[in-house]
């Protein structure tokens, strides 16, 4: 666009009169005849444009000034001065170094005494700095952070809209004066400390401030000037809360994997520190009594005892308060006015005693959609949950409900292991007994007949001259046979060669004892230095291997047995393999009623063994036991 142009023709018969120039005039004036030549410019023009009043006069305006029109175009100009005479607007102007301009335009016709036509007469306003303050404001407020600038006085020179957001202070309440003044207290914090540090050193400055009061965390960063300083910062009370929930969480989650605690400890250790991560939060968790029908308290910390164990036992339906109606319902239930809420009915005057308000419960289910438990927060305020404060709630619910079921499968594991010791127990007591049962068994069978017949020979050397000698011998006999025979009972029950001898010698002995009835043929390979393992453990592994034995003598039929004995050096491991080439059997059967494979496994389970059984009808047996070095 050009400057303003005269255009020759008709003129309108109403103009406004003639505006004559003066030089007390504080804005840019200038005037030009028809032909468009300037013939007065003022003092303000030549300071505006740098350009002397006789270099400009009699040059032709639009020649020597350029100007932009905002919104309209020069020949839209042209039509309304034509019809009116006069026309005002915005146009901005760009001097030669490349400073942009902002004006105020009025233009009018000049006439001479006679009423005559005689040019034209423009007046420019200069907004500049008002129009780039509109500018810089616009940019503050595109700010999401709070933007603020101080001079070196402290006076608060700027305080954009989201500055008064955070600190509830508007612009106009705090521009021109003391930044102190208005917010003391920052002034004895890192804040204040921060301020000085980046005015005296020139330089940024990043911090973090909490403040007690607000229970809110300000991220601040201070940039220094010459003139002042300017900052941003922000609320991060909602990051700094997340963090602190997630350090929580993980405390929790290792305090309820790593230590034996019981599950009511680890709750009120959870809730208090979700408590002291968001004040004014009272959490809770009822469980569901056994009968389905009410509610048992299990942690309050942070509630008022009397009023916790008010609603211990309470029962659950359609309109319970918050936690029944929840657990009833299996949904979260929002009461945020406890007051004058329905679900309350019944409820309120207790809770309303202790200055609760409002309370959030959402039911803890299991994998079975199931209710286990119900969480809850209580308010001392009449209070609906934000969308942020919800995903909160949530949150600690779902590790509430992973605390639980954590805790219930850690109850069942322990009674499975409970049940398991009671089994191996009275799998032992069942051993003992059988040990008993064969210890008397030999002493009536066998010890007690050659003792009788003992008694009886030398009964009748009392009274028999002849015979005295020979029943004499005989009784001297069977005495030693019975000797043998408790030697025999003795070693089945505690060998003391594996104390005295070793474990290999004491197999040894045990195979050397077999091989003598020449009823089957043993062959016995051990692999491996057995003598470093625990008294116990050598024990257990003579134990295996004379039950074992005696099952094969007994049962299989067999004519060879092969015991091959291993200790694993690398996997830390025992192994013993025993094979037969017995009848067989099927070891389902034998299961459910074998005594001597019920002892085996009940020792090998008492040291974390396994033990396996592979044997057919007509197929012999294998029997193989893996038990891990203690």
């Amino acid at each position: 666009m050009t400057g303003t142009k005269v255009y020759p023709g008709p003129f309108p018969e109403q103009i406004p009169s003639t505006v004559t120039p003066m030089r007390q005039v504080s804005d840019i004036l200038i005037t030009t005849d028809l032909e468009d030549r300037i013939v007065y410019w003022n003092e303000i023009a030549e300071k505006f444009y740098g350009i002397p009043s006789h270099v400009a006069l009699g040059q032709s305006h639009r020649q020597l000034i350029r100007y932009r029109y905002v919104n309209t175009t020069e020949r839209d100009v042209y039509q309304t001065l034509c019809a009116t005479g006069y026309w005002e607007g915005e146009t901005t102007y760009v001097s030669g170094d490349g400073k942009k301009s902002y004006l105020i335009t009025v233009i009018n016709y000049v006439r001479d005494s006679n009423r005559r036509l005689t040019g034209v007469m423009i007046l420019h306003k200069d907004i500049t700095q008002a129009r780039q303050a509109e500018q810089i404001s616009g940019i503050l407020e595109s700010i999401t952070d709070g933007f603020f600038v101080i001079d070196q006085q402290f006076t608060v020179q700027l305080w954009n809209h989201e500055a008064e957001r955070i600190t509830h202070i508007p612009a106009i309440d705090i521009v021109g004066k003391s930044i102190w003044e208005k917010l003391p207290e920052w002034a004895d914090t890192e804040i204040g400390q921060s301020f000085d540090k980046a005015f005296k050193k020139k330089m940024t400055v990043t911090l973090e401030q909490y403040h007690d009061r607000s229970d809110h965390w300000l991220e601040m960063s201070l940039y220094p000037s010459d003139q002042g300083m300017f900052a941003y910062f922000r609320d991060v009370t909602l990051r700094k809360k997340q963090e602190a929930l997630l350090a929580l969480e993980k405390k929790v989650l290792e305090m309820n994997t790593g230590q034996r605690m019981l599950l009511k400890p680890l709750l009120n250790f959870f809730l208090k520190g979700i408590q002291k991560i968001f004040p004014g939060m009272y959490c809770m968790v009822l469980t569901l009594d056994e009968d389905g029908r009410s509610v048992r308290l299990l942690s309050a910390p942070g509630l008022p005892a009397i009023y916790a164990h008010a609603i211990d036992g309470l029962p659950i339906g359609p309109s319970a308060g918050s936690c029944g109606t929840a657990m009833y319902n299996k949904q979260t239930v929002i009461v945020s006015d406890i007051a004058n809420d329905p679900l309350w009915a019944g409820q309120s005057d207790l809770a309303l005693q202790f200055g609760l308000r409002a309370c959030w419960s959402i039911p803890v289910m299991d994998d079975r959609d199931k209710v286990l438990a119900a969480f809850s927060v209580y308010y001392t305020t009449v209070k609906a949950p934000t969308n942020a404060e919800k995903d909160i709630f949530e949150r600690v619910a779902s590790l509430v409900t992973i605390i639980i079921e954590s805790k219930k499968t850690e109850e069942k594991l322990l009674q499975l292991e409970l049940n398991k010791q009671k089994l191996l127990a009275q799998a032992m007591v069942d051993a003992q007994e059988k040990e008993r049962a064969e210890i008397g068994k030999e002493l009536h069978d066998n010890i007690n007949q050659i003792l009788s017949t003992t008694k009886l020979y030398l009964e009748l050397a009392k009274s028999d001259d002849n015979q005295r000698l020979s029943l004499i011998n005989r009784s001297a006999g069977n005495i030693h046979n019975a000797i043998r025979e408790i030697r025999n009972i003795s070693r089945s029950l505690v060998p003391a060669s594996i104390g005295d001898l070793g474990l290999m010698d004491s197999l040894v002995d045990l195979v050397e004892s077999i091989q003598v009835t020449r009823t089957i043929q043993v062959s016995f390979r051990p692999v491996g230095n057995f003598e470093r393992l625990s008294e116990k453990t050598k024990l257990m592994i003579f134990r295996i291997i004379q039950e074992q034995v005696n099952n094969v003598l007994r049962h299989s039929g067999a004519r060879n047995l092969l015991i091959e004995l291993t200790l694993e050096e690398t996997t830390g491991r025992i192994e013993l393999n025993m094979t037969d080439d017995g009848k067989g059997f099927n070891p389902e059967k034998v299961r459910k009623k074998g005594l001597g494979l019920s002892n085996i496994r009940s020792r090998a389970d008492l040291f974390g063994g396994k033990v396996t059984i592979q044997s057919t009808p007509g197929h012999g047996c294998k029997l193989k036991v893996q038990v891990p070095v203690a």
